[in-house]
């Protein structure tokens, strides 16, 4: 069965190098959500959980090469967050909000 990229080597076992903009063709045809090739980018500089760091990538000219067979289980495992900040969420000062509900409803009635 030919591999839906047209790599037969990695219908053998080899390593079935893609670029960042090949990652939503690939996500898409495995059935996994799609993403934009800019976020695909973003989670390998950004995410601790990407299975393969930049500086290890194979690098071919500009372009950088991952193994699709060592990213699939990492797609198909990673937990969305969309809508959510990947910080933790600001503390709001009680303080701060008291003193500026005074100063709005101070002297609002002129």
């Amino acid at each position: 069965m030919p591999n839906p990229a047209g790599d037969e080597r990695s219908a053998q076992g080899g390593p079935d190098l893609i670029t960042f903009g090949q990652m939503p063709e690939r996500l898409e045809a495995a059935g996994l959500p799609k993403l934009t090739h800019q976020r695909c980018r973003q989670l390998a500089e950004e995410d601790p959980d990407w299975p393969i760091p930049m500086d290890r990538a194979v690098k071919v000219g500009r372009m950088r090469l991952f193994d699709w067979n060592v990213l699939e289980p990492y797609f198909r495992n990673r937990k969305s967050r969309q809508g959510q900040r990947p910080s933790k969420p600001r503390e709001t000062h009680p303080d701060v909000t008291s003193e500026r509900d005074a100063e709005n409803h101070d002297g609002g009635s002129e």
